[in-house]
């Protein structure tokens, strides 16, 4: 923003053109390798499930072995029982652990979780990590329970597996979301600004970011199985009301139903190919099977997927074509889309001269009166805005065309100035008053204020994280405490431990007597 506003000083000037690039291109960078930086953790993440899931499995072999040979062996166990304990102990990091004595001194049951065996007698149990549906990336945990796999939820698994699934399926993919949300905003308020203007040449300016409601972004934005045939598409419709995180949609032979983060359930309504939901618009190109989810993350790319556009500094569109004679109380926008041969005029929206009609029109007149063009502004089923063609006014000319979207009012005038104007910096304006405008969060927060939320809220939750650390472990502390004051030393075991120490020492020290008397004897004989 500091260097639009340099730029707006001295607006022709090409040198300070390219420092606005340069900072552009500086932005775009920062958030793709920030992308690419919380992505990585993301793999990470899943190969320390992978090692701590391996290492679960050979802890339920250990402890097995252990309990054979409890079984195997008469009398007390106690060398084994450390050991045991010793193996639990490990086991209890990873997840939460439930050890019950089965009967007849068969051993230990040794649950994790919620109840899953892992090892039962002189049987063991095994974790494995199944593909996700239908994003095969969000691994799921599973046991084996003979020659089936039964999933288990990962919020009642407890332990290190615990948090770790937490950090790869929630404040990862937050992270994610929130600073997508940023990247998106950024570029398309940027680009729809750039659309409002005209650059160095006099041309309507093009985007200088990627386009982030192109066919191949808005795919993107939809995760569906291997096997699906289903074609969707997601489009930003509103700003204001586009929110992070990611919801699953179903089908059910007749409607849509959106399963929302927290739960929530919400029916939807197919309208022209169209559901609507949170600012969004989806489109069905070809629907789901029944019963088959899909799930969205609007947001979760937004951040890898902006790029630079244009790298050619005379197309900032610093200059703003839509005139200060603009009055309108509708919601309606106005964008050009071509310059032709007529420059400058006002187009009305006012009641059909038809009066037969209740229908509004669009009349178009020049800076002198004079009427160019009238349209009826009436939209078909499904139609966003219309496209209203201003005739070329010479032979071999060219024709002026411009849109203007749903919403507009009777008497709303939109008046347009497309000459080139040296100096004028009326678009830059615009875009530094992004800094201010309330564009998001139903209009109660600005896109910089996104950024400055998203830190605030990390480290809150890294402040929160380190005390609820420093609780746990005084917490473990203690626990270890109190299992020492109960876990005391054998006597009798140990006492028949030192006697059969001493009896093994006594005959080992008389084997070395032996050798040194054989040794001297030897040494006499010469």
């Amino acid at each position: 923003f500091d260097a639009v506003k340099s730029l707006a000083d001295s607006p022709n000037d090409v040198g300070v053109r390219k420092v606005v690039l340069e900072k552009a291109g500086l932005i775009t960078q920062n958030l793709n390798d920030f992308h690419e930086t919380v992505r990585r953790q993301f793999d990470i993440t899943n190969k320390g499930l992978d090692v701590g899931i391996e290492r679960i499995n050979q802890l339920a072999l250990e402890i097995r072995d252990v309990q054979r040979l409890m079984m195997k062996t008469p009398g007390p166990h106690n060398d084994l029982m450390d050991q045991h304990e010793k193996l639990v102990s490990e086991l209890s990091q990873y997840t939460k652990v439930t050890v019950t004595p089965r009967k007849n001194a068969e051993g230990f049951n040794i649950h994790i979780g919620s109840g899953h065996t892992l090892v039962s007698g002189t049987e063991a149990s095994q974790l494995k990590m199944i593909d996700g549906y239908p994003d095969v990336k969000q691994r799921r945990l599973a046991i084996v329970e003979g020659n089936t796999l039964k999933p288990i939820s990962e919020k009642e698994i407890g332990g290190k597996l615990a948090a770790q699934f937490e950090m790869r399926d929630e404040h990862i993919p937050y992270l994610m979301d929130e600073i997508g949300r940023l990247a998106i905003s950024f570029a398309h308020e940027i680009n729809q600004l750039q659309n409002q203007g005209l650059d160095l040449r006099g041309n309507v300016g093009e985007n200088i970011f990627s386009d982030m409601n192109s066919a191949f972004i808005a795919r993107s934005r939809v995760v569906t199985a291997s096997n699906s045939s289903a074609d969707i598409a997601v489009y930003i419709d509103d700003l204001s009301q586009l929110k992070g995180g990611e919801f699953s949609l179903s089908y059910n032979g007749s409607s849509y139903i959106a399963t929302l983060p927290d739960g929530q359930q919400k029916p939807l309504t197919l309208n022209q190919g169209y559901l609507s939901l949170n600012g969004l618009k989806i489109q069905i190109n070809t629907p789901p099977d029944i019963g088959e989810r899909v799930i969205i993350r609007p947001t979760r790319d937004g951040a890898a997927d902006i790029k630079m556009a244009t790298n050619d500094a005379t197309k900032i569109a610093a200059q703003s074509y839509q005139a200060s004679t603009s009055f309108a109380q509708g919601s309606a926008k106005f964008t050009i889309a071509q310059v032709g041969d007529v420059k400058e005029f006002e187009a009305y929206v006012l009641p059909s001269s038809d009066e037969t009609s209740n229908e509004m029109e669009i009349r178009i007149v020049d800076k002198n009166g004079q009427l160019l063009a009238t349209q009826p502004y009436q939209f078909a089923p499904g139609e966003a805005a219309l496209n209203v063609v201003i005739p070329a006014q010479t032979p071999g000319g060219q024709a002026t065309e411009f849109s203007l979207t749903r919403g507009a009012v009777v008497n709303d005038k939109f008046t347009a100035n497309l000459n080139p104007a040296e100096g004028d910096n009326g678009n830059l304006r615009n875009m530094l008053y992004l800094q201010t405008s309330k564009k998001m969060n139903d209009h109660e927060s600005t896109i910089i204020s996104l950024y400055h939320n998203l830190n605030t809220d990390f480290g809150l939750q890294l402040s929160t994280a380190s005390r609820l650390t420093d609780v746990a472990r005084l917490e473990k502390d203690s626990a270890q405490s109190r299992i020492a004051s109960v876990s005391g030393v054998n006597l009798d075991e140990e006492a028949a431990n030192m006697m059969k120490f001493q009896h093994a020492y006594m005959a080992s020290s008389r084997i070395m007597q032996a050798a040194n008397d054989t040794f001297n004897t030897i040494l006499q004989l010469r």
